[in-house]
Protein backbone atom coordinates (compact mmCIF):
# COMPACT_ATOMS: atom_id res chain seq x y z
CA UNK A 1 0.00 0.00 0.00
CA UNK A 2 2.83 2.46 0.89
CA UNK A 3 5.10 1.44 -1.88
CA UNK A 4 1.76 1.77 -4.38
CA UNK A 5 1.25 5.31 -3.06
CA UNK A 6 5.25 6.30 -3.44
CA UNK A 7 5.49 4.51 -7.02
CA UNK A 8 2.30 7.29 -8.22
CA UNK A 9 4.09 9.60 -6.63
CA UNK A 10 7.76 9.28 -8.29
CA UNK A 11 6.13 8.70 -11.99
CA UNK A 12 4.92 12.66 -11.22
CA UNK A 13 8.17 13.44 -11.86
CA UNK A 14 9.29 13.82 -15.68
CA UNK A 15 12.89 15.37 -14.18
CA UNK A 16 16.61 13.18 -14.38
CA UNK A 17 16.14 13.47 -10.37
CA UNK A 18 17.40 10.18 -8.61
CA UNK A 19 14.55 7.77 -7.08
CA UNK A 20 16.04 8.41 -3.42
CA UNK A 21 16.16 11.87 -3.23
CA UNK A 22 12.75 12.05 -4.82
CA UNK A 23 11.83 8.93 -1.95
CA UNK A 24 13.47 11.64 0.78
CA UNK A 25 11.36 14.50 -0.63
CA UNK A 26 7.80 12.44 -0.29
CA UNK A 27 8.88 11.20 3.12
CA UNK A 28 9.70 14.85 4.12
CA UNK A 29 6.95 16.37 2.69
CA UNK A 30 4.56 14.13 4.88
CA UNK A 31 6.36 14.58 7.75
CA UNK A 32 6.39 18.19 7.42
CA UNK A 33 2.67 17.97 7.80
CA UNK A 34 -0.48 16.53 9.76
CA UNK A 35 -1.29 12.59 8.24
CA UNK A 36 -4.47 12.71 6.13
CA UNK A 37 -4.63 8.98 5.54
CA UNK A 38 -3.82 6.14 6.39
CA UNK A 39 -0.30 5.81 4.87
CA UNK A 40 0.57 9.42 5.79
CA UNK A 41 -0.30 7.60 9.47
CA UNK A 42 2.22 5.03 9.31
CA UNK A 43 4.73 6.86 7.78
CA UNK A 44 4.73 9.35 11.01
CA UNK A 45 4.12 6.32 13.37
CA UNK A 46 7.36 4.37 11.63
CA UNK A 47 9.90 7.08 10.29
CA UNK A 48 11.84 9.99 11.45
CA UNK A 49 14.11 12.22 9.81
CA UNK A 50 17.54 13.07 11.90
CA UNK A 51 20.37 14.80 11.29
CA UNK A 52 23.43 13.60 12.60
CA UNK A 53 26.39 15.04 14.39
CA UNK A 54 28.04 16.02 10.71
CA UNK A 55 24.49 17.78 9.56
CA UNK A 56 23.91 14.86 7.31
CA UNK A 57 19.85 14.50 7.31
CA UNK A 58 18.84 10.77 7.40
CA UNK A 59 15.74 8.65 7.50
CA UNK A 60 15.31 6.19 10.65
CA UNK A 61 12.80 3.70 11.31
CA UNK A 62 11.27 4.22 15.14
CA UNK A 63 10.61 0.88 14.79
CA UNK A 64 12.13 -2.89 13.63
CA UNK A 65 9.13 -2.60 11.14
CA UNK A 66 9.57 1.07 10.28
CA UNK A 67 13.66 0.35 9.16
CA UNK A 68 11.65 -2.80 7.43
CA UNK A 69 9.56 0.17 5.64
CA UNK A 70 12.40 2.52 4.79
CA UNK A 71 14.33 -0.96 3.38
CA UNK A 72 11.79 -1.79 1.09
CA UNK A 73 10.77 1.79 0.10
CA UNK A 74 15.08 1.92 -0.87
CA UNK A 75 14.90 -1.31 -2.79
CA UNK A 76 12.04 0.25 -4.45
CA UNK A 77 14.07 2.98 -6.11
CA UNK A 78 16.50 1.19 -6.64
CA UNK A 79 14.53 -1.15 -9.03
CA UNK A 80 12.72 1.91 -10.26
CA UNK A 81 16.09 3.22 -11.33
CA UNK A 82 17.27 0.34 -12.97
CA UNK A 83 14.05 -0.12 -15.10
CA UNK A 84 14.61 3.46 -16.40
CA UNK A 85 18.21 2.34 -17.18
CA UNK A 86 16.73 -0.74 -19.02
CA UNK A 87 13.99 1.50 -20.81
CA UNK A 88 16.74 3.85 -21.79
CA UNK A 89 19.49 1.17 -22.94
CA UNK A 90 16.92 -1.17 -25.06
CA UNK A 91 16.13 2.61 -26.96
CA UNK A 92 19.65 3.73 -27.87
CA UNK A 93 21.87 1.97 -31.18
CA UNK A 94 24.95 1.28 -30.69
CA UNK A 95 25.45 3.97 -33.29
CA UNK A 96 24.79 6.37 -30.20
CA UNK A 97 27.84 5.72 -29.05
CA UNK A 98 30.31 5.84 -31.94
CA UNK A 99 33.00 9.04 -31.52
CA UNK A 100 32.75 11.61 -34.28
CA UNK A 101 35.58 12.78 -35.62
CA UNK A 102 36.33 16.67 -35.74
Amino acid sequence: MIISAFSKYIRSYKANIPPVIILIKWIKDILSKEPENNIEKVIHEEIAIVKNQLGVYMLLGKSKSGANLIESLYQFTLSYDQQNFARWIHSVKASDFKQKNH
